[in-house]
This record gives C-alpha cells, sequence and structure tokens, in this order.
C-alpha cells in the first residue's frame, strides 16, 4: 500500500481561493473494488482519503454559477473551511462512508428562486419551501428568495450524515435557526427551523447572536426565547423532513407543546406537508 500525500494545493478564481493539505492511503491491487462510487466499499478496503480545506469567498453567487449552479444565490462572502474524510480515491467521494467537521460564515447574499433540483441542499437551506407549502404570515420573508446578513454555523459529519445544531441566518425582516440532520447520499432531511419575525431590539438581538455549539440551538431558545413572551409568540417552528427535491413541511404548533411534545425531538422525515386548522398564523 502506497500512502500519497498533499502538502499544499492552491487554486483561485476571481470568485473565491481554495487551499487544502491532505493524505490518501492507495490499495495497490484495486482491481477487485465496485466502479460505481456510490456502492458499498470492502469492509478490508485500506484506501482512505483525508482532505483539510479552506475556501476563502469573494462572491458565492457567481462561484456557483461557475459551476454550473446560476440563479442559486447572489452575492454572499466569506469561508468555508474544516476537513472531510472517506473510503475511496479522492475523485469519487464516497458518502456513506464520510465523516469530518465543516465551519461556514458567509455574510451579505440573497438565496434566489430556484429549481429544486438545482444546487439542492442550498435548497435546503432557502427555506422557499416553506411558502410553497405553507400559507404563512411572514410569506413575503422567503417567496421571492430569503437575503441575509449572514449564515453561519458548525456541520458535523459521521457516516454521510451532515449535522447541525447551531445554524442560523439573519435577514432584515427575520432570523432563522435551523437544528437536525440531512443525508447526503439519500438526498434527505430532518430539521427543526425556528423562524423569529425582527419585531423589536430583542430578536434583532438574538438573530444576530453567534450561538455555541456546545449549546446548541435547544439551549439557546430555552434560555433566551422562551423567557421573553414578545419573542415567544412571533417565534414559528417547523419540521421539515422527506428528501431535498420534495420537502414536507409540517407547522409544530402550540397544540403539539401544550399535549407535551418535545419540539426538540425529531419527526419522521414522512410527516405529512399539512398543517391543523389550529397552528395556522
Amino acid at each position: 500500500m502506497q500512502d500519497w500525500q498533499l502538502t499544499r494545493l492552491q487554486l483561485s478564481t476571481p470568485e473565491a481561493s481554495f487551499s487544502a493539505n491532505g493524505h490518501w492511503a492507495v490499495q495497490a491491487r484495486a482491481s477487485a473494488l465496485p466502479s460505481d462510487p456510490r456502492a458499498p466499499r470492502p469492509a478490508d478496503d485500506p484506501r482512505r482519503t483525508l482532505l483539510h480545506f479552506k475556501l476563502d469567498i469573494r462572491d458565492a453567487g457567481a462561484l456557483l454559477a461557475r459551476f454550473d449552479m446560476p440563479g442559486v444565490l447572489a452575492r454572499g462572502q466569506g469561508h468555508l473551511d474544516g476537513s472531510l474524510g472517506w473510503t475511496g480515491s479522492p475523485f469519487s467521494p464516497h458518502y456513506p462512508s464520510m465523516q469530518g467537521q465543516l465551519k461556514l460564515d458567509v455574510g451579505a447574499g440573497q438565496f434566489l428562486k430556484a429549481d429544486p433540483g438545482v444546487a439542492k441542499l442550498l435548497g435546503v437551506l432557502s427555506l422557499q419551501s416553506l411558502p410553497r407549502r405553507l400559507t404563512l404570515d411572514f410569506r413575503d420573508v422567503f417567496s421571492s428568495g430569503f437575503a441575509f446578513d449572514h449564515v453561519r454555523g458548525d456541520v458535523v459529519v459521521q457516516r454521510g450524515i451532515a449535522s447541525t445544531n447551531n445554524l442560523q441566518m439573519k435577514g432584515v425582516n427575520a432570523g432563522v435557526l435551523m437544528e437536525g440532520s440531512a443525508d447526503l447520499d439519500q438526498e434527505t432531511q430532518d430539521l427543526r427551523v425556528l423562524v423569529v419575525p425582527e419585531i423589536d431590539a430583542g430578536t434583532a438581538a438574538l438573530a444576530a447572536t453567534v450561538i455555541s455549539p456546545a449549546i446548541g440551538i435547544g439551549a439557546f431558545i430555552a434560555q433566551l426565547v422562551l423567557k421573553q413572551p414578545l419573542i415567544k409568540a412571533a417565534t414559528r417552528e417547523f419540521h421539515i423532513g422527506g428528501s431535498w427535491d420534495n420537502p414536507q413541511v409540517r407547522r409544530v404548533g402550540q397544540a403539539d407543546r401544550g399535549a407535551g411534545q418535545d419540539t426538540g425531538a425529531a419527526v419522521p422525515s414522512t410527516a405529512p406537508a399539512a398543517v391543523n386548522q389550529e397552528d395556522k398564523p
């Protein structure tokens, strides 16, 4: 077996700069390995790719357009850094074996109205499924594309499941807090989303606060939001399950909480995209 070391890789475009280092453990005889990168890997497959990287973003929208994903995002400047490893070569990422961590911090941009089949994971973040599925009292916040001051959070990847407990987006009219997971291989999601319309200085401060991954959204909400009746009354909570291109949205209302449901608990991704009459705004 050989071990290829990548000591330094740098790529630069007008939209972004990418730097990385890592290594690739290469099996001497790989003829028996499956040709399909999504197929299961043998248990004794010693091939392993590990990559540490940093992406400095000058224009996220233009960068996505360069990778044949136009009309998904406008503007956006910041960085994405972390490390990822998987079984197999650097040229065929194997999602079921993937693990690592990521940190995202991008400011001043806007999610655009895009086909769900384009940049599917970004479609999850854009929350366009909310106005498609529900009649909301803040429809104008998302339906024309959510404009944000920042999108930031930490993500942990284990066996192809990307999880976060502190992803937040700050917009002009609302703040969004998100926790849950996304299956990178199956392209499904299981997310808890809280939308806090900006109605006073308290909600503005809430949306601008950096949430530590050690605390998470659940504890943050319990400590800050629920102690302030005005913020509590304005906050809307949703569960988003199903596939990335056909998300299933369910409003989590006061009736659910009154029945003793733990709103932080996972809801099956098969939850129906329906809203009870008493849950409507």
